[in-house]
């Protein structure tokens, strides 16, 4: 029997794994990473924004060395990455993946991606969106296990999901745990309640997901799920609509549908950014056990914080109040204090077919010193380093 030529073997292997939707190539660097490269998904992307590329994004591709070696990935910054809702995407004006992106990078120095899944998403096909939910969580799932591979550590990523794009991130962590990967946080951003209703098979979303899921619901009954389904769940104003300052909003922009349909359901990703610049400007209770959402408004002990600055050791339902217009949060200052978030002393390798010359003004020198643009980073915001690191050094 004759057998096929390695490079032969070696397509053959990329394709069927490529093609799955379950694995990405585990297969020896040194054979069939130098004879074909993995297929790229053309609906889903990952667009990559630091602070050097703030507006314009550089696409990283599964399994790509030298794009990843190419880009501003820096592999001492932490990693916030976002999955958009339904009829969304990821490069929409005044939409939730560019204004979170925005608030990270005001924030401090740090490696955000957006997954553009709006291919799969698009209106009106809604249940179909449902039905791409596993496909594109798989996806994802083999992309973090490559910059895994590549020696980023799992506890820095922090995985964000608004709406639908919350459910994906549930089944990309489940998914990541088959392999041996724990994610250290997953922030469910209003989970969608269409089709996920009681116990749909479509529900993926859990606690067992990362080691710290915390969840904020704003549309509880109407386009989100007012299940609690995370460590820490969040119900500002009791978790329903209509949110505060929901109604003046949408007559004041002539969007009568909007009353009912957008406005709650969007103040979820619309508090956690604002709550990316200041951690702790929604400060929570403790609810006790109801089955009434937002009933139990008794004063606990000191005050949690929901969004950015919630404790990973929290455990339970936390009800809070919100303003009814910008800045949201009742501990919300008019002017945010931006800090800079911590360099981590991340272990980083580079690519087999990269040079360290590429990476020379992006990863660390020999003697720990970073390359002239990141000097510049820091000088543009010298402040000190944010108090809230906790989501980032869990272990």
């Amino acid at each position: 029997m004759v057998l096929p030529a390695a490079s032969t073997l070696c397509n053959i292997f990329t394709f069927i794994l490529a093609g799955s939707p379950i694995f990405y190539s585990a297969a020896p660097r040194g054979s069939c990473a130098s004879c074909c490269a993995i297929k790229e998904r053309e609906d889903i992307k990952f667009m990559l924004y630091t602070r050097q590329n703030r507006n314009t994004a550089q696409l990283l591709h599964l399994g790509d060395d030298a794009r990843l070696a190419q880009s501003n990935f820096n592999f001492n910054y932490p990693l916030a990455i976002y999955l958009h809702g339904f009829s969304e995407s990821a490069t929409g004006e005044k939409q939730s993946s560019q204004e979170l992106k925005d608030a990270f990078l005001r924030r401090g120095n740090y490696n955000v991606i957006l997954v553009d899944w709006s291919a799969m998403t698009a209106v009106p096909w809604y249940s179909n969106s449902v039905e791409n939910l596993p496909v594109t969580a798989r996806y994802l799932a083999r992309f973090l296990r490559y910059l895994i591979d590549m020696r980023y550590p799992a506890k820095h990523i922090h995985l964000i999901g608004f709406s639908l794009g919350a459910e994906v991130a549930g089944f990309a962590g489940k998914q990541l745990q088959e392999w041996g990967i724990k994610l250290t946080r997953i922030t469910a951003l209003d989970p969608a309640l269409p089709l996920f209703e009681g116990n749909s098979s479509n529900r993926r979303l859990t606690p067992s997901d990362a080691r710290f899921v915390d969840v904020i619901h704003t549309d509880g009954g109407i386009l989100g799920n007012p299940t609690a389904m995370g460590h820490a769940d969040f119900y500002p104003n009791g978790g329903r609509p209509l949110q505060p300052g929901c109604a003046k909003q949408e007559i004041a922009n002539n969007r009568w549908l909007g009353i009912i349909i957008g406005c709650s359901h969007q103040r979820a990703w619309e508090y956690f950014v604002e709550s990316v610049a200041q951690p702790k400007s929604f400060p929570a209770q403790r609810c006790e056990s109801s089955e009434s959402i937002g009933a139990c408004r008794e004063a606990g002990n000191s005050p949690s914080f929901m969004g950015m600055g919630a404790d990973p050791r929290l455990r339970g339902k936390f009800f809070l109040e919100t303003n009814d217009a910008k800045p949201f949060g009742k501990n919300s200052r008019p002017r945010a204090i931006v800090s800079l978030a911590p360099r981590l002393p991340i272990a980083y390798k580079l690519p087999p077919n990269a040079t360290r010359q590429t990476f020379v003004n992006r990863w660390p020198t020999v003697s720990g010193q970073q390359g002239n643009q990141d000097e510049t980073d820091e000088q543009e915001d010298n402040n000190t380093l944010s108090n809230n690191i906790d989501s980032f050094l869990v272990t």
